[in-house]
């Protein structure tokens, strides 16, 4: 089985679309998708392959991956988020 990160992109994209507006980005060894959860909030997920399986790493906040105090209460949904790609990761 060969690891394809843009489908799993896609996947976990559609997966996460009643949390919020999700998209795909395409950088060649990676993929990312990108979760607005709250006006200018984001989670953004970077999916890459490691040997057969997936990686993926979390960023939180605007485009700078940063946040300020108003937008504390998106965090309660931001690590929905991250919590729902944790769990779809377990081995199938």
């Amino acid at each position: 089985m060969s690891c394809d990160h843009g489908l799993e992109a896609e996947r976990l994209s559609r997966a996460l679309e009643f949390l919020g507006r999700a998209r795909v980005e395409s950088y060649g060894d990676y993929h990312l998708v990108v979760v607005e959860i709250c006006e200018d909030f984001y989670v953004f997920i970077s999916v890459s392959c490691s040997g057969e399986g997936f990686y993926y790493e979390f960023s939180i906040g605007d485009e700078n991956f940063v946040f300020n105090v108003d937008r504390v209460s998106c965090l309660d949904r931001a690590v929905e988020v991250v919590k729902k790609v944790a769990a779809a990761s377990v081995p199938r």
